[in-house]
């Protein structure tokens, strides 16, 4: 009965993919549900035949890693968070139907990390050390057609550590299965870009590389037709018609004129769509959609960065792909939550440190406005040494992570980056393209042919765009001649470099710089010192007040006055960027806290992001909304629960998009605080402490334009629990951030209210993360408790599809979901939300392999025994 119930699902989907020709166009097939998985490494599970009975169910994408518990003695250690990796494998079984005969049929994994080998029904199909980049294969002459075929995958990510930062493990992005006629556009086979563009009209330059997998010479129609943001209908349109030979390749190019056209930027993203139909006579064989957004980049040595002739400072974050509670595996709802919040901060421009980012995370950067520096490579082949104490290369390929892409880079780092190009080059939010960061090939006793290969190949395959690395120590690498091989020259500040802007722009003026990677400054959410803590103290900026208000602050905790970091403050680092015209911008490290590269056990989180882990802004994302943005807006720092330093002045700081701000305590004014001076960048007044209200009030040209106001909370007496979505579709992989807050008998928020909350979900739903932002919290991200810290926690719930089996155009039946929060003493909260069906099927393959469900939803993080 169910084998009957799928092949009449498959059969329904597919002929809703004829034409009334009996054609099946180009579809691009989610392929993410029902696979299987064990972790460890069983001998044989590669076989057809193999028995994965006892195998745990789950879904695509998947991060194994951030299921498990921290560990102090993980092989990972603080670059991958505490947390360990391993081998696992997965495998997918899966009808194909009859009428799929005579068709192509490929694989696409967005992601494995890392070691990533494949096999179709036994067959071995490739390894793909490289876990940043996507891989294809093609399964049409192993497929079996009107059958049952199996599809399994290995990930090797035992040797630890593989790189600087947790890399997650296991198949973190989508996969995808397309389906084409023999004649075909190629993977990733169009190259769009616009050589001339003026306000009235823009050329367009289309190269488009047609495959033959027929068995004779085809006459090929290439029609190119570029249609408007929300349009049916083209507004330019050309065709070509070529002979192509059998099993041959050719590339066509044309060039259509698009009448004033609308530019793509950060504040008007406009998205053309360019459609690719190739024919043969009346016969439609494919079609093809490539995203264009017309625009011009300029860079200038003196003068900056320009965007469609105007100048644009790029107001930047550097950001590693993890999502926090969710690990590496890749929820796309969850990615564009973080990057909606930079937007509303006012960032404009990404830099993908150090690796390529998925390909959700291009198209939303298309589709938002952000301005992107593509990164491929974080380390070539050279490690770091020290002569004199100075930073130098080694002299050997010991490279920066013990079992990095060091070990890879030779075999690999040429197809990496051309696959990395091709699949990037066509979106508009792509200003340069970066081939390393931070390499000691840069320095002394380093090498330089690497860079000229490396950039000769960017060049060759697309030229429109200028070649960057992040460099750091520009002080040593002024003087290899490295840096001269580059289009433009990324700063990093390690070394100091974020203190040579000036020096160099004398010494080099025709050399193009930007920040890539300043400032490192640290904050940990809710926590405060008035004495500057700096990594390297001879660039400390001078203390707020002469004794420490706050010396019971936890050592391994930073402070949020923007007086916490490696070398230089947001403040300075800002300043530098606004003031030198020749600077393009600067990226920040980083826009949000990330798992690794912690700094030592027991912290286990890089704490250097303006957001924490859970996605509650720190005081420093304020401070870059009042320079990045015109959004009225006031927000002051730090909270305002101090039992025991009454009497303590406290240095109270405002950022601001007014020109001033007065500040009352309890009611009584402060006084009136203007910009200037020494403080051009945030207001402030010295407070002697008393409990009550801190209010703030901003003005610009006299005018009010936002206040706001932080109390002094009494004991924790509650909490509330809010969802920021409460209708969920699992087809759409939709997600609830549930926020828990504690406050006061009177609805105050405590700011270092502490408590464990346990979880408990009932209906069609589960639980995927948990966490409070503390970078020395150990418990788990899998769980059904969690323990607020300084006030906050968060909990991410998803939707589950159910149990029921339906047609495509079945409509399912509604499931609502409470979510119960208990707090042991307090009133318990329950959040009532509802699975709704309203997406399209993400799947035309439905599994062979069917049965319950196993849960999500763990038990103090510890998954389940399979």
């Amino acid at each position: 009965m169910l084998l009957s119930r799928l092949t009449c699902l498959v059969a329904f989907v597919f002929s809703g993919m004829l034409s009334a020709a009996g054609d099946i166009p180009r579809q691009k097939l989610n392929f993410d549900t029902d696979w299987k998985f064990a972790l460890g490494d069983p001998e044989g599970a590669q076989a057809t035949d193999y028995d994965a009975s006892a195998w745990r169910e789950l879904d695509l994408p998947h991060d194994w890693s951030v299921e498990a518990n921290f560990d102090a003695d993980a092989a990972a250690g603080a670059p991958g968070g505490y947390l360990p990796s391993g081998v696992g494998w997965y495998r997918k079984a899966f009808l194909v139907p009859d009428n799929i005969a005579g068709r192509r049929v490929f694989i696409e994994f967005d992601g494995i990390y890392m070691n990533g080998e494949v096999w179709i029904n036994g067959h071995h199909l490739g390894k793909r050390p490289y876990g940043y980049i996507g891989v294809g294969y093609d399964l049409t002459p192993h497929l079996k057609v009107g059958g049952r075929n199996v599809i399994t995958v290995k990930v090797d990510d035992l040797k630890q550590p593989s790189a600087r930062w947790y890399g997650g493990t296991g198949i973190y992005r989508h996969v995808w299965l397309t389906i084409t006629q023999p004649v075909r556009v190629a993977h990733h086979g169009t190259y769009v870009r616009t050589p001339q563009v003026t306000r009235q009209s823009a050329r367009v330059a289309i190269d488009t590389t047609v495959i033959n997998g027929e068995e004779e010479e085809m006459l090929v129609e290439v029609d190119q037709g570029i249609y408007p943001p929300g349009s049916d209908y083209f507004v330019a349109a050309g065709s070509k018609e070529v002979s192509i030979p059998a099993g041959s390749e050719m590339t066509v190019a044309q060039f259509l004129d698009l009448k004033e056209p609308m530019l793509w930027s950060p504040e008007s993203p406009n998205l053309y769509k360019v459609r690719t139909t190739l024919r043969v006579g009346a016969k439609v064989l494919d079609v093809y959609d490539t995203p264009l957004g017309v625009r011009t980049l300029r860079f200038d040595a003196n003068d900056g960065f320009f965007l469609n002739g105007e100048p644009v400072i790029l107001r930047g974050m550097c950001n590693h792909q993890d999502l926090g509670p969710l690990g590496t595996a890749l929820w796309d709802q969850a990615l564009e939550r973080r990057l909606r919040m930079l937007k509303d901060m006012g960032c404009n421009a990404l830099r993908t440190s150090h690796y390529p980012q998925s390909p959700e995370f291009m198209r939303m950067a298309d589709e938002m406005g952000f301005l992107v520096v593509n990164e491929t490579f974080d380390e070539w082949r050279r490690g770091w040494n020290f002569v004199d104490g100075q930073l130098v290369s080694s002299r050997n390929d010991r490279g920066k992570a013990r079992y990095g892409y060091n070990q890879y880079f030779t075999a690999w780092s040429e197809r990496d980056l051309t696959d990395h190009l091709k699949r990037d080059r066509n979106h508009p939010c792509v200003i340069m393209w970066s081939i390393a960061n931070e390499v000691p090939e840069a320095q002394k006793f380093g090498e330089i042919e690497t860079v000229k290969v490396l950039r000769d190949l960017v060049r060759e395959i697309d030229p429109t765009r200028p070649v960057t690395a992040g460099i750091n120590h520009i002080h040593t690498a002024n003087e290899t001649g490295f840096l001269e091989e580059l289009d433009i020259v990324g700063y990093n500040g390690g070394g100091g470099s974020c203190f040579l802007y000036e020096k160099d722009h004398e010494r080099f003026p025709n050399r193009i710089i930007y920040a890539s990677e300043v400032p490192h400054s640290l904050q940990t959410r809710g926590e405060y010192r008035t004495h500057t803590n700096y990594r390297e103290k001879q660039h400390e900026i001078p203390n707020l007040t002469e004794e420490e208000v706050f010396p019971e602050t936890d050592a391994w905790y930073e402070s949020s006055y923007d007086n916490a970091g490696v070398r230089i403050n947001a403040r300075d680092s800002w300043h530098l960027t606004k003031t030198l015209p020749y600077v393009l911008g600067e990226f920040r490290w980083t826009g949000f806290d990330y798992i690794g590269e912690s700094g030592g056990w027991p912290r286990v989180l890089g704490n250097f992001g303006i957001i924490d882990l859970c996605n509650f802004p720190k005081d420093t994302y304020y401070f870059y909304q009042s320079q990045w943005t015109d959004t009225p807006m006031i927000h002051i720092l730090p909270h305002w629960n101090w039992p025991g330093k009454e009497g303590t002045v406290i240095p109270v700081h405002a950022y601001t998009t007014g020109d001033e701000a007065e500040l009352f305590l309890n009611g009584e004014s402060l006084g009136v605080r203007k910009f200037g001076g020494e403080n051009p960048y945030h207001l402030e007044w010295m407070v002697p402490y008393a409990p009550g209200e801190l209010r703030a009030v901003a003005r610009k040209g006299g005018d009010e334009i936002a206040e706001t106001a932080i109390h002094t909370a009494g004991p924790p007496a509650r909490f509330q629990l809010e969802a920021d979505q409460v209708e969920l579709d699992p087809r759409r992989r939709d997600l609830a951030y549930l926020t828990v807050r504690i406050e006061d008998a009177d609805g105050n928020f405590d700011p270092k209210g502490e408590r464990w909350v346990s979880l408990q979900v009932r209906g069609p739903a589960r639980i995927l993360g948990v966490h409070n932002g503390d970078p020395l919290s150990h418990h788990p991200f899998k769980s059904n408790t969690v323990r607020t810290f300084n006030g906050l926690a968060r909990v991410i719930v998803a939707s589950t599809p159910g149990d029921d089996v339906v047609q495509p155009n079945e409509k399912r039946e509604s499931g609502e979901i409470i979510v119960r929060a208990s707090v042991r003493g307090w009133e318990s909260r329950e959040l009532r939300l509802k699975r709704v069906h309203q997406g399209k099927p993400e799947s035309v393959f439905k599994p062979d392999n069917s049965g319950p469900r196993a849960t999500d939803v763990y038990d103090e993080g510890v998954p389940p025994v399979d």
